[in-house]
């Protein structure tokens, strides 16, 4: 069998470049994420976990923590996050995160042809 490469649309530097092009056109320039955790963090414990990857992000970029914990996501181990597009790009750095997607995608669908 061969196994599961992400997609490049995805890595890291890619989901940073759209989480700047979204912060851009929007006037408040803060962005929707969604940031997955391990399977080693339970899911009593996702909101905890994401407050401590935010405070150690913001440190890396040499912000504040300016990134909310808006809906925990039990089932799916994630969260949502809203807030500084850079502070968020650099969640995807801190473990236990397994990876940081946007909140909005593009293009999902097959445009439809005649």
């Amino acid at each position: 069998m061969s196994e599961d490469k992400p997609s490049m649309e995805w890595s890291p530097e890619a989901v940073r470049r759209q989480l700047k092009k979204t912060a851009a056109e929007r006037a408040e320039g803060s962005v929707n994420a969604q940031v997955f955790f391990d399977e080693s963090v339970s899911a009593d414990y996702l909101p905890k976990a994401a407050e401590r990857a935010i405070t150690e992000a913001a440190a890396r970029v040499g912000r504040s923590a300016c990134v909310k914990v808006s809906r925990v996501h039990k089932l799916a181990n994630s969260v949502s996050v809203i807030g500084d597009p850079d502070v968020i790009a650099e969640l995807v750095t801190v473990s236990p995160v397994k990876t940081v997607l946007p909140s909005e995608i593009e293009d999902i669908y097959p445009k439809p042809t005649r």
